[in-house]
């Protein structure tokens, strides 16, 4: 199993937890006396068996979308039943607060969960997706522009050391040979000083990896072509 479904296969096996969580309760509730309740009773059961049924599901593997609606579903209906029961009622019967306890709260904390990792799951399915249909990031390649903190400082360092003014544009580049020569690395770097008003170009190439040049390496290389 690689990283990317470590994240939905705990989020899976969370939701099968608190859906079992919540069809035990139902049950329990169903078998304490709530079987003797016209309509509420049968209701209880079916939500306990939709609950365990869902949750066994789950557990047998990742599930389509269907599956994962039909388990929010549950978890909506038994919150609005609970919300309804306390309100305006359910088919005659009434309950008051947390009551009866502690089935109440550990409903109310199961359904809540439900929904809860089922969002994050659903959100955790998107972006896998996004990442894998996302095109692969391209690696520089010998011979094009190497964007690098280092690089961005060795354009400052040009700059200070010359004097640049904001018109004159510093361009460093990381080059890759076809052949280095004896005692001569397969990369250079050249420093390009280019005037946006159409003035004189310099150049200067360093024989060595950008990662390698010093402040030293950049002032003995461009101050003595100045002189």
């Amino acid at each position: 199993m690689n990283s990317r479904g470590l994240p939905t296969t705990a989020l899976r096996r969370a939701t099968a937890a608190t859906l079992a969580v919540g069809g035990y309760v139902h049950a329990q509730l169903y078998v304490d006396g709530y079987r003797f309740i016209h309509v509420i009773g049968p209701l209880f059961l079916l939500q306990a068996s939709a609950s365990l049924a869902l949750a066994a599901l789950l557990m047998t593997g990742t599930p389509p979308l269907l599956l994962r609606a039909g388990a929010a579903g549950v978890a909506l209906g038994a919150l609005g039943g609970f919300t309804a029961s306390r309100t305006v009622g359910v088919f005659g019967f009434t309950e008051r607060g947390l009551q009866p306890a502690p089935q109440a709260v550990l409903g109310l904390l199961a359904e809540s969960g439900t929904l809860l990792f089922l969002a994050a799951w659903q959100t955790a399915v998107v972006l896998a997706a996004r990442q894998e249909g996302a095109p692969p990031r391209p690696e520089p390649r010998p011979g094009s522009a190497w964007p690098s903190p280092h690089l961005r400082d060795l354009r400052d360092t040009v700059r200070v050391l010359l004097g640049l003014h904001d018109d004159t544009a510093v361009v460093i580049r990381q080059l890759g040979r076809d052949g280095p020569g004896p005692g001569r690395p397969p990369l250079e770097t050249v420093v390009e000083v280019l005037s946006m008003d159409g003035g004189e170009t310099h150049r200067w190439t360093l024989h060595r990896p950008a990662d390698q040049i010093t402040e030293h390496d950049l002032r003995t290389a461009l101050l003595r072509r100045r002189q």
